[in-house]
């Protein structure tokens, strides 16, 4: 990966990328943010496709499926964490 990406070295920021670099830095809000509802997550869940690979955490939609159906509020609090 260091062959086909730039060293981020802050010394080396323009005005553009001070900016950039100090609102990343800032917890993003907005007028309309709200927490995610049970229901919302519970269709996202649904919608996951069976037959594909699962992605980097290795839990594969049918489990993860399995699991929200036994921990929907867990499942809704960890993501509203991640918010």
């Amino acid at each position: 990966m260091d062959n086909f990406t730039l060293e981020d070295n802050e010394w080396d920021d323009n005005d553009y990328h001070k900016q950039v670099r100090a609102q990343t830095q800032q917890p993003t809000t907005t007028a309309d943010d709200r927490e995610f509802k049970i229901e919302e997550i519970g269709d996202a869940v649904e919608s996951m496709d069976n037959k594909k690979a699962p992605g980097e955490d290795g839990i594969a939609s049918d489990i993860y499926n399995h699991i929200f159906q036994i921990l929907p509020k867990s499942i809704t609090a960890m993501y509203n964490g991640c918010l």
